[in-house]
């Protein structure tokens, strides 16, 4: 496996980074936004079902696809054998052979098609998704959010962080991202079968759009003029 510790995010060249530079690269990494989105999901999921919680929910959910594009975008080239440079017998080179068998029998697209389809590109020979996120039941979409707030990549940036922070040496550390790079390829692989747009559903509708010019049409006017948080308050209230 290409050592995480000689490489750059959108680079993808190994350079002779210094100890302290690959460790900032970590820092980036276990800080990305999927982490936060998935904190504000818990909430919400802890939370009485209510249509309110429910658009907040794809609100949270949106931003936490976001941040799992983020995370592939840095982890896309790193496809090497997680198993490389790691002695046979030990418990982690046993948990990683498991995992990697199960999501290499699972997995049903290239990385390249896989690229593509984060950024809602479909070619001609591929199969969308039947299961669209945006279409499940309230009950079976939260219960996907569940799945996948609890998947092992979010138990395991908790320890990669606590390691960061307390100054760990290059080994464990190395070790540590192998994991954290095969839970990655796990929520990769539980949103495999789903059909999901972060883009569906902002696209401003007509009416709102002819409000938005009747509003600038009045400031031009002369009428009172509106902070951009006060328009859209306005909006969301008629």
């Amino acid at each position: 496996m290409k050592n995480i510790m000689k490489m750059v995010p959108n680079a993808f060249s190994v350079i002779d980074e210094s100890f302290a530079e690959s460790r900032e690269l970590l820092y980036l990494l276990v800080n990305d936004q999927i982490f936060a989105a998935r904190e504000q999901l818990c909430r919400l999921l802890n939370e009485p079902s209510s249509p309110a919680i429910q658009d907040k929910l794809e609100v949270a959910f949106r931003e936490f696809y976001c941040g799992y594009e983020s995370l592939a975008f840095f982890l896309e080239n790193y496809e090497s054998d997680p198993l490389e440079g790691v002695a046979p017998h030990t418990p982690l080179a046993k948990k990683l052979r498991r995992q990697r068998e199960y999501i290499l029998a699972n997995r049903k697209t290239p990385l390249e098609q896989r690229i593509h389809r984060r950024a809602g590109c479909y070619h001609k020979d591929d199969t969308i998704p039947e299961k669209k996120i945006a279409e499940l039941p309230p009950e079976a979409y939260r219960s996907l959010l569940w799945r996948l707030v609890n998947l092992d990549l979010f138990s395991i940036r908790e320890r990669f962080l606590a390691l960061l922070e307390r100054n760990t040496l290059l080994p464990e550390l190395d070790a540590v991202f192998r994991e954290f790079f095969v839970a990655y390829e796990l929520l990769e692989l539980a949103l495999e079968e789903y059909y999901y747009d972060p883009d569906d559903g902002l696209e401003l509708r007509p009416e709102v759009i002819e409000r938005l010019e009747q509003s600038v049409a009045d400031i031009e006017a002369g009428g009172k003029t509106y902070t951009l948080e006060e328009v859209f308050s306005r909006l969301e209230g008629e």
